[in-house]
C-alpha cells in the first residue's frame, strides 16, 4: 500500500557514490568527505525507498538522494525530498546539529544526504482526535458560510466552494485516515508509522 500523506511511487534506485564524495557545509563552505562515501559499494536509497520500507532502516546511518522540491522558509530545518524533479514530495529531511538549516538555494537541486531514518507513530487515538477536529471545523465553516448565504444572493457560489473544500485538502485527509486506519487493521497493529530523516551531512550534485 502507498505510504500515506507522501504520495509514493516505489522505485528501486541504486547509486555508488561519487569518487569526490565531498559535501558542502553551508555555513562555512568548507568540504568534507563524508564516512559513507569512503566506500564506493554503498547503497544509495531513493525518498520513497525509505519512506515505504523505513522499518529496515529505523536508526540506521544511510544514504538519501533526490531532489529537494521545498525548503522551509521559517526555520529552514527542514526540506521536503522526492526521487526526481517531476516526482511527488515522498521524505521530509531534517537537519541535524552539524547542518544546522538548509539553504533556500538548496531548492530544485539534487542532493545526496548522510543520516539517519526515524519514525513517528500515528496512532489510532490520535486519528480519531483528528477526524473529530476535522468534524468540527466542517460544521463551523458550513455554519459560516449559511450565514453569509442569508447576506449574499450568490448562494450557489457559495455551495459550491463548499463542495470544492470537501472535495479538496479535507477531502484528502479523509482518505489519507481511511488509508492509514486499513493498513493498521491490515499488519495488526495500533499505530501508522511515517518515516522522516535527520541529515548529519550532505552533498549537493551537479
Amino acid at each position: 500500500m502507498k505510504r500515506i500523506f507522501l504520495v509514493i511511487a516505489v522505485a528501486a534506485s541504486l547509486f555508488s557514490c561519487s569518487n569526490s564524495g565531498t559535501k558542502v557545509n553551508e555555513q562555512n563552505g568548507s568540504e568534507s568527505v563524508p564516512e559513507c562515501c569512503k566506500n564506493k559499494d554503498v547503497e544509495v536509497l531513493s525518498p520513497s525507498e525509505v519512506s515505504a520500507k523505513g522499518d529496515s532502516y529505523l536508526d540506521k546511518e544511510i544514504v538519501v538522494r533526490g531532489f529537494v522540491k521545498k525548503v522551509c522558509h521559517c526555520s529552514g530545518k527542514k526540506c521536503q525530498l522526492a526521487d526526481n524533479d517531476e516526482a511527488e514530495v515522498s521524505l521530509k529531511v531534517m537537519a541535524g546539529d552539524s547542518i544546522g538549516k538548509f539553504s533556500q538555494e538548496l531548492t530544485g537541486k539534487e542532493v545526496k544526504f548522510v543520516g539517519v531514518v526515524k519514525e513517528t507513530r500515528f496512532t489510532k487515538e490520535m486519528i480519531a482526535e483528528a477526524e473529530a477536529k476535522m468534524a468540527e471545523e466542517a460544521q463551523q465553516a458550513e455554519q459560516s458560510e449559511v450565514k453569509s448565504e442569508k447576506k449574499s444572493c450568490c448562494s450557489k457560489d457559495s455551495t459550491a466552494k463548499s463542495e470544492e473544500k470537501e472535495q479538496g485538502h479535507c477531502g484528502k485527509k479523509k482518505q489519507n485516515f481511511e488509508e492509514m486506519k486499513a493498513w493498521m487493521q491490515e499488519h495488526g497493529t495500533d499505530y501508522f508509522p511515517i518515516y522522516s530523516f535527520e541529515a548529519k551531512s550532505f552533498e549537493v550534485l551537479e
